[in-house]
């Protein structure tokens, strides 16, 4: 199964991942996908991304002013390019400063499909949500809440979670305990989830699972979402592989 079918993502969709543990190898996996069906595609980081990735979605555009931001994605796409990516400007040779999010809905009728990257989580599988976070477009359609399954089960120290002392104020899994199924829920969907613009569509991504136990493990986090009423739920095996496979539990 293909991951934008999966999460539903249709034409005229500004797709927003937030959380932790796998949102840049979901965009880019989207992206691919997209691309192979012929529909054109913008990412759009609101925080922090690492040019190497920026390097497999397409060309970079950068620009502090919107309006040259727009002119600037517009000329890239009109040469046939199936996406960009767009950004304020390079913070450092390694790294892209994400677009205000204001900036980003003049940009989308310039493609089919615009992804954010809408959080940061310093490559943790799972994190807490700071009051600032996540740095959403008011005109998301679709949140997409990423969380690792390897988070399930380890204990809350700095190395498993970002921001844990947040983390343990929502979940009240305190520094050193286990985190449990309805912990690793709650995460995504009162802290990922907890802020969403109210039209948006809202589904939970859980990444790294494969047949066995992290499979067990999923389906175990996915009956906690959605007695949090988080209806859809995706699982897959990114981004421990790439392209990862995709399953509806």
């Amino acid at each position: 199964m293909k991951l934008y079918l999966a999460l539903s993502i249709a034409s005229g969709d500004m797709v927003a991942f937030v959380g932790a543990g796998g949102k840049s190898s979901a965009i880019l996996t989207v992206a691919d996908e997209l691309a192979e069906v012929g529909m054109t595609f913008l990412a759009a980081p609101t925080t922090k991304m690492l040019v190497s990735e920026t390097e497999k979605l397409g060309s970079l555009i950068t620009s502090e002013d919107p309006g040259e931001l727009h002119t600037k994605a517009n000329e890239a796409l009109s040469k046939g390019a199936p996406g960009l990516v767009v950004g304020r400007g390079l913070l450092s040779k390694n790294r892209v400063g994400g677009v205000d999010p204001a900036a980003i809905p003049s940009l989308a009728p310039l493609v089919d499909v615009v992804l954010v990257e809408a959080d940061g989580s310093r490559r943790r599988p799972i994190k807490g949500t700071a009051d600032h976070e996540p740095a959403l477009p008011d005109a998301a359609t679709l949140v997409v809440a990423v969380g690792n399954i390897r988070a399930f089960g380890v204990p809350v120290v700095e190395e498993n979670v970002h921001r844990p002392e947040l983390f343990s104020k929502l979940t009240g899994i305190g520094a050193g305990q286990s985190i449990t199924s309805k912990a690793f829920a709650r995460a995504l969907a009162e802290g990922s989830l907890g802020k969403i613009p109210a039209e948006a569509r809202s589904a939970a991504l859980i990444t790294g699972v494969h047949p066995g136990k992290t499979m067990a493990d999923a389906s175990v986090v996915t009956r906690e979402l959605w007695r949090f009423g988080v209806k859809k739920v995706v699982l897959t095996s990114l981004p421990d592989e790439s392209p990862g496979r995709v399953w509806l539990p």
